[in-house]
């Protein structure tokens, strides 16, 4: 399992959560923008950055669903 976020959308609030609760759950956190972005050290927490455009964002975290 994995968490996928768009992260362009998503609340800074929420990412804080996601943050914190991915090392202690090991659960890995894909937050994928248009933007680069910061996040913590942590093994568990990954960032992509893809092109901007309408809905870029969506069809990677299509993907990525679909990987695994």
């Amino acid at each position: 399992m994995q968490i996928l976020v768009d992260a362009d959308a998503c609340p800074g609030v929420i990412k804080e959560i996601l943050f914190r609760v991915a090392d202690p759950t090991q659960i890995p956190v894909v937050l994928v923008a248009n933007k680069l972005l910061r996040t913590p050290p942590s093994r568990y927490i990954r960032a992509v950055q893809v092109p901007a455009g309408f809905a870029v964002a969506d069809r990677e975290i299509v993907l990525l669903a679909q990987a695994g």
